[in-house]
């Protein structure tokens, strides 16, 4: 690794006979092109984000409807549980003896 790190600094350094003019110029270029790419990233970026927002919207909606669904489930589920265990009570008070079924009337004491 140290090799390598070596040869690209030597590709890097300006030949020692290098015109300066050259040299800076040649460094004002690197740094533009970065700062173009920079600049083509942060398009693209917010090109996507942009992209992004009806996507989003439209997964938005489906998830709504999606809770809307597993929330109707639910409610459905606990009435049928209550609807379950009303009836099994009702077995139960049918079945047991000392459960008198009827009307009836409370008399006055005259």
């Amino acid at each position: 690794m140290l090799i390598y790190i070596r040869q690209m600094q030597s590709k890097i350094k300006p030949q020692p006979g290098a015109n300066p003019l050259v040299v800076i110029l040649g460094w004002l270029l690197f740094g533009t092109l970065l700062l173009v790419g920079l600049f083509l990233g942060l398009v693209f970026l917010l090109v996507g984000w942009i992209l992004l927002l009806p996507v989003m919207w439209r997964k938005r909606r489906q998830l709504k409807q999606m809770w809307q669904f597993s929330k109707a489930t639910r409610q459905a589920q606990q009435q049928a549980r209550q609807q379950a265990q009303n009836a099994y009570q009702q077995r139960q008070n049918r079945q047991d003896d000392s459960v008198i079924e009827g009307e009836y009337e409370v008399k006055r004491d005259s």
